[in-house]
């Protein structure tokens, strides 16, 4: 009797870890997938499947009339919402909502302009696809 009781408790418990343990990674995995991608990421590369969404949030500096603009064709992404601007004091933050659009891969190119110069300049490659970048040597 006393046996199974203990036998219950501790596979209880185990069970209790389990489920912890699966949840926290689980969250874990849902928190880092969900940031936005700034400034820090200009250079990088991600790799998304098809349907994916992604946000990119860049930063304008104080100059009112420069804004963030699309300035690469691409076909494996796509804007999913209006690009929106939020102003806090002498910073603004540009957002962009994409969504994946089929496999391949693009190169996202955005310049912080005013039609005539260019600011700054931010690049992202996105690879669409399940089975990453193909490489021939």
């Amino acid at each position: 009797m006393v046996l199974s009781l203990v036998l219950q408790f501790l596979y209880n418990n185990a069970m209790i870890k389990r489920r912890l343990v699966l949840f926290f990674s689980v969250l874990l995995i849902a928190v880092s997938c969900s940031r936005p991608l700034t400034d820090t990421d200009n250079g990088s590369t991600i790799e998304l499947t098809e349907d994916d969404g992604f946000q990119l949030v860049l930063q304008g500096e104080g100059f009112p009339e420069y804004n963030w603009q699309i300035v690469s064709a691409n076909n494996h992404i796509k804007l999913s919402e209006p690009i929106t601007a939020e102003s806090n004091g002498s910073i603004t933050d540009f957002e962009f909502n994409f969504e994946t659009v089929g496999t391949g891969e693009d190169k996202l190119r955005l310049a912080y302009t005013n039609g005539k110069d260019t600011k700054k300049t931010f690049e992202l490659t996105v690879i669409v696809g399940t089975m990453g970048r193909i490489e021939s040597y």
